[in-house]
């Protein structure tokens, strides 16, 4: 683990997964130590993110099928995230077919910035 990870109240919950200031459902992902995998919303969701000293990255945000899509399953992620790095800067890029989920989050305050504010194909 790295030194960011170390200052992070983190707690082993079972072989597999752990909860980050008290969100359950984070695991560590092979290839690099300062990224996990969120799926503390699985089977409907989960996410990755990429922790540093004041910042997170969050990356392949997915809500699986149709019929759970546009239901706040994505929101609550998301928000799940926030709570979990709550002295963060939250960021995403985004494709313009996602654009609109994101700038809500940032209107709520769930994240804190858009970061490519040019025109990115879905």
């Amino acid at each position: 683990m790295t030194q960011v990870i170390r200052k992070m109240n983190i707690e082993k919950i079972n072989k597999k997964a752990y909860a980050i200031n008290g969100v359950p459902g984070f695991t560590p992902t092979p290839r690099d130590e300062d990224a996990w995998h969120y799926v503390g919303r699985m089977p409907t969701s989960r996410c990755t993110v990429f922790v540093h000293e004041d910042w997170v990255e969050i990356h392949n945000v997915i809500v699986y099928g149709s019929i759970n899509q546009k239901q706040g399953h994505g929101t609550a992620m998301i928000a799940n995230i926030r709570q979990a790095f709550p002295g963060h800067h939250i960021w995403v890029n985004t494709g313009e077919c996602s654009r609109g989920f994101w700038e809500k989050m940032v209107e709520r305050d769930y994240i804190d910035s858009i970061e490519n504010e040019y025109w990115w194909p879905c």
